[in-house]
């Protein structure tokens, strides 16, 4: 009995001491509340709207951000001002900071010396790595997005990889191209996201309608794509014949 006593007694103080660290955590993480001071922890979209399937999205907010806190919309969104324009960003990708006024850096241009430029140039590298990783292991299947078993379609392989970085694209080889920023195939940088047409979609007139198939180039005419069953994850060349026939449009994700 006295064994059991000071066993009881042991997993009493136990709990009172897990719950006191709780209680003291939970006073030094702020919470998030309109006219707070947020970072960003990855690259949430800025939308329009504050749901996860509606409204435009105005573009990327880099991680290490700070921004003040408009509304404290919902659990899934707050309202913010980023670079002049009013917008929605996800919970996911943030935490409070305390109080104080947006100090959010102006956007460098791809190619400078800026921050922003090497915030893409990073993020792009790293997507890309992460891609390469994955050879041999995923498996290609047609309309699938199975993160815990590594099952995917071409969109989803993108998809599952750009959230690495904690950039979320749409499922969807079209839904990723409307979402990104076309680009000439002569200005194509690592990162940015190529788009085919497949026998399906070849015969269609718009741009748009005739996507079938999208990968991420990686540089120098090359590009990695989850393609098909028999291959899975491989990298292409943009100057092969079946390449050169299909391809369609770029778009730009990282900015």
């Amino acid at each position: 009995m006295k064994k059991i006593a000071k066993l009881m007694l042991g997993l009493s103080l136990l709990a009172g001491s897990s719950l006191s660290a709780g209680a003291a955590f939970a006073e030094t993480a702020p919470a998030i509340t309109t006219s707070s001071t947020i970072i960003t922890t990855g690259n949430p979209y800025l939308k329009q709207l504050p749901y996860s399937s509606q409204g435009k999205i105005y573009g990327t907010v880099p991680k290490g951000t700070q921004l003040t806190v408009l509304e404290n919309t919902n659990k899934q969104y707050v309202k913010v001002k980023y670079n002049g324009q009013i917008g929605y960003i996800s919970t996911l990708y943030l935490k409070a900071v305390g109080g104080g006024t947006s100090t959010a850096p102006a956007p460098s241009k791809p190619g400078t010396s800026g921050s922003g430029s090497a915030t893409w140039s990073k993020q792009a590298d790293s997507i890309l790595s992460f891609a390469k990783s994955l050879q041999g292991k995923v498996q290609y299947v047609y309309a699938k997005n199975d993160t815990k078993n590594l099952i995917f379609d071409c969109s989803s392989f993108t998809k599952y990889v750009f959230n690495k970085e904690g950039i979320n694209l749409p499922w969807g080889a079209r839904a990723q191209y409307k979402l990104g920023t076309p680009v000439n195939k002569s200005e194509l940088r690592k990162g940015d996201l190529v788009f085919f047409s497949t026998t399906a979609t070849a015969g269609n007139k718009d741009t748009v309608n005739k996507i079938g198939h999208v990968g991420i180039y990686i540089g120098d005419n090359k590009f990695i794509h989850n393609v098909n069953p028999k291959d899975d994850v491989v990298i292409g060349d943009l100057n092969n014949t079946w390449q050169k026939n299909h391809y369609v449009a770029s778009a730009r994700i990282l900015k």
